[in-house]
């Protein structure tokens, strides 16, 4: 007995130090303290700039022990020069640095490949890091990637970052399930990612392949990701804010000001959309709100206030898409729309029917028109600019349910499921209970009944509220000006 327990002290001591904070100053001492880390162990950069830094961690931390490289000081360490990070371990944690005065070889990069940061592994974590007009090597800022094996890394937190000034092609965010696009096969595996507190404010570009966030691939894959208070603010990369490719994705309460784009339901069913608030403040362009494909979705409690629509979309707050079912321009049916408020909407709050003559030129007979989407409790406030309450082709306008809906502005005297008023009439847990085709999503902890119960009360994001937490003021002015002198 003596002997065992003269052991232990020292298996105490083991203990106590086994997580160390090691310090570096250079590129080197990066990636040498890299080799070594443990569970718990952090590595902090000092003050300086770590140029070609290529860094690839492969080391596993656990759930109460994450391996952590982290700025000593944050936004004073700088990522610069032809860099990238790989986290191929489990359970790491990025946080604190400034990308920005890169120099990769645009020849080594492509779009939907690696981004700058490249996660592989479960339950990382990226936070509190700002990226600036990095360099012009077309790839995203942070992707989730699938490794050598075909594992698709899950669980993973992307929050309190900043993206502004990206010129390249390529998302900001990029997150996979699958190696690239694929129709056949099984399922891409759920990812239960989240993406929060986010700022995004990036120039236009040309060509396609360069919003603020893609998710999935494909309609069959299974996303399950949390996108929630993110602010996007001139995020006019491309028409598309947000590209939404896969199944059972939740965005919530996120803030989108003056932004040339919508919130794309691309692909995938049963995608949710909640508290999200949409605003032009200014008519130096059209600005968006939702295009939604597919169908089982359910679009509520979103606020939309646009004085200035979309020309190229038709003119509305939601634009519901035509074609065939499942396919590349997959039909919007059979949905839920509840609780949502459109107040001076340009056009129309609701457009049944936008780029139906592209549709007919590219599909033919094949094109469907939007129906069967419940519309219940939406309150619609109108301007002079505001045309109407929809727009429709071959009034297809009657083959949706409308129930309980309000409008001022705009008399709809004798229109089924509308009054007029000047408020919303509102909607108790019993009717939300019967409309609503689910009230949750696997992995995503959100009563939508209990979210759709209470009035959106929010205030719009924003800056304070998002990005790095050491970043007041963020490089250039294409946020408060709109204006891109490249």
């Amino acid at each position: 007995m003596k002997r065992i327990l003269s052991i232990l002290p020292s298996l105490a001591f083991a203990t106590c130090v086994m997580a160390e904070n090691i310090t570096v100053g250079t590129t080197q001492d990066l990636v040498n303290a890299a080799a070594t880390v443990k569970p718990g162990d952090t590595i902090l950069l000092t003050d300086g700039t770590y140029r070609d830094l290529r860094l690839t961690v492969t080391a596993d931390g656990t759930g109460d022990k994450m391996i952590t490289i982290k700025a000593q000081n944050p936004g004073k360490a700088y990522i610069s020069g032809n860099s990238a990070i790989e986290l191929r371990g489990d359970y790491i944690h990025l946080s604190g640095l400034y990308f920005k005065d890169g120099s990769r070889n645009p020849s080594e990069w492509k779009t939907h490949g690696p981004g700058i940061v490249s996660i592989y592994a479960d339950h990382c974590e990226v936070s509190d890091c700002l990226f600036y007009d990095f360099d012009n090597a077309n790839s995203s800022y942070i992707s989730t990637n699938l490794d050598e094996t075909g594992h698709v890394p899950q669980y993973c937190h992307i929050h309190h970052c900043a993206f502004v000034g990206k010129t390249t092609q390529d998302q900001v965010i990029n997150l996979n399930n699958t190696k690239k696009k694929t129709l056949e096969g099984e399922p891409g595996k759920p990812m239960y990612h989240r993406i929060s507190y986010c700022y995004f404010s990036n120039p236009p570009k040309k060509g396609n392949a360069g919003g603020g966030i893609r998710v999935g691939y494909w309609r069959k894959d299974y996303g399950r990701c949390l996108i929630d208070h993110n602010l996007f603010e001139r995020q006019d990369s491309e028409a598309e804010i947000v590209t939404s490719k896969s199944m059972e994705n939740v965005y919530f309460a996120n803030t989108f000001i003056n932004c040339r784009g919508t919130l794309n339901f691309r692909h995938g069913d049963k995608q949710v959309a909640l508290n999200n608030i949409f605003i032009g403040s200014d008519e130096m362009y059209g600005y968006g709100g939702m295009y939604i494909w597919g169908s089982n979705h359910i679009i509520g409690n979103n606020f939309f206030y646009l004085p200035k629509t979309m020309k190229d979309r038709g003119y509305a707050g939601i634009y519901f898409n035509c074609g065939p079912k499942a396919s590349e321009h997959a039909l919007a049916y059979d949905m839920v729309v509840v609780s949502n408020t459109f107040i001076a909407v340009q056009g129309t709050a609701f457009n049944l029917a936008p780029m139906y003559d592209r549709r007919l030129k590219a599909f033919g007979d094949a094109a469907e028109l939007p129906h069967d989407i419940t519309f219940v409790n939406n309150y619609i406030s109108s301007h002079n600019k505001t045309k109407s309450i929809w727009y429709e082709e071959k009034g297809n306008s009657a083959n949706q349910k409308w129930e309980g809906n309000v409008c001022s502005g705009i008399n709809v005297t004798g229109i089924k499921g509308w009054e007029n008023g000047t408020a919303p009439k509102g909607i108790t847990t019993e009717e939300l209970t019967k409309i609503l085709p689910y009230t949750s999503i696997e992995g995503i902890d959100m009563d939508f009944v209990k979210v759709l119960s209470t009035p959106l009360q929010d205030k719009p994001l924003n800056k304070k509220i998002t990005g790095p937490s050491w970043c007041d003021e963020y490089p250039g002015n294409y946020a408060e000006t709109g204006i891109f002198a490249q």
